[in-house]
């Protein structure tokens, strides 16, 4: 319908031909349009397509457009053609047509052409890719440093995310309609790291899950020491303690404990805390398993090895516990995490 829109606002006159013409058993077209311009008329069989042909694949058209042909003039039509998809469609004997108001139709004594679009508009998506896998793709695309960004792709991702690679192919194309990541011509994939971080953490509702409340009379930071040394990969250290073994900025006076699975407290020397207000040590054992990076993110405290939780997290993280000196510690982190290289 838009396409027709668009070749009537263009001085054409086109019309469905509503007659059923009788047509050879090996012929076929999806409608047929009678198009009129500057005394000449032709009738087009329309084939539709839910996307433009990609270049290899104009080739195997021909058996098609050679069907269509039987019918009337074969005329292409898909959402969005581009350019240079457009001149090898011509090349191939096609006309064609898309809803953006691009079209070249040829035939005997009429040749009717028009571009007015180079680009197809980006669909006004609101919110980043939900459901699985989705946030563990982007975080890792956030974590990849300028010099990595090469490496992006697929495979990695999907080894990173934990997913598989046509689940990756779908986020990252719902990715790149919002202009958060785009595809160089040699099938790279290159994210915007800093745009993507913050609609991130602009929409991201928490890691959910189980959550316990604990207080201990040990610092924060002695707490995380001795959870990595008994729990050692099971546990990842977020704010505050996280991001002052990155960033050092303020004293932590709170310990958020992501962990795979249940754990018993008492070793770590915890109590039982009524919640969030009397507790300074949060167990959280998240639905999200994204918080907990692919590789491995580390720091060395008192010669013990400390899982950390992804960076994106612990900035999360600090500004949901609060705070001006948060805030501002969230905000070296972040830079922190985008000035890698």
């Amino acid at each position: 319908m838009e396409m027709v829109r668009w070749l009537r606002e263009s001085g054409l006159d086109v019309e469905q031909e509503q007659e059923q013409v009788q047509a050879p058993a090996d012929a076929s077209a999806d409608t047929v349009l009678v198009v009129a311009g500057g005394g000449h008329s032709a009738r087009f069989a329309v084939r539709m397509k839910q996307r433009a042909p990609y270049p290899n694949e104009l080739a195997g058209l021909g058996k098609i457009r050679q069907s269509t042909s039987r019918v009337g003039v074969p005329l292409l039509v898909a959402p969005f053609v581009p350019e240079p998809v457009g001149a090898a469609l011509t090349a191939h004997g096609w006309s064609w047509a898309d809803a953006h108001g691009n079209f070249d139709l040829r035939a005997p004594g009429l040749v009717l052409r028009q571009r007015r679009a180079m680009s197809a508009p980006m669909p006004a998506l609101k919110t980043l890719p939900a459901g699985s896998g989705s946030s563990a793709v982007i975080r890792a695309l956030i974590r990849f440093s300028d010099g990595e960004q090469e490496h992006v792709g697929p495979t990695v991702l999907a080894a990173q995310a934990g997913v598989s690679q046509p689940r990756v192919s779908q986020v990252l194309g719902q990715l790149l309609a919002q202009g958060l990541v785009h595809k160089t011509a040699d099938g790279r994939w290159h994210p915007r790291r800093e745009e993507l971080l913050d609609r991130f953490l602009a929409e991201y509702r928490g890691p959910k899950g189980s959550v316990q409340y604990s207080y201990s009379l040990d610092s924060p930071m002695d707490v995380a020491v001795r959870a990595a040394s008994i729990l050692n990969d099971r546990v990842a250290v977020s704010a505050d303690v996280g991001p002052d073994l990155i960033t050092p900025l303020r004293r932590p006076t709170k310990v958020i404990l992501y962990v795979k699975d249940l754990i018993d407290g008492r070793p770590l020397g915890l109590v039982h805390a009524q919640g969030s207000d009397d507790a300074n040590v949060v167990i959280c054992m998240p639905a999200d398993r994204s918080v907990f990076p692919v590789p491995a993110l580390t720091a060395e405290m008192r010669q013990v090895e400390i899982g950390l939780a992804d960076p994106s997290q612990m900035i999360w993280d600090l500004g949901h516990l609060g705070g001006t000196d948060r805030s501002e510690a969230a905000g070296e982190l972040r830079r922190w995490l985008l000035a890698r290289r």
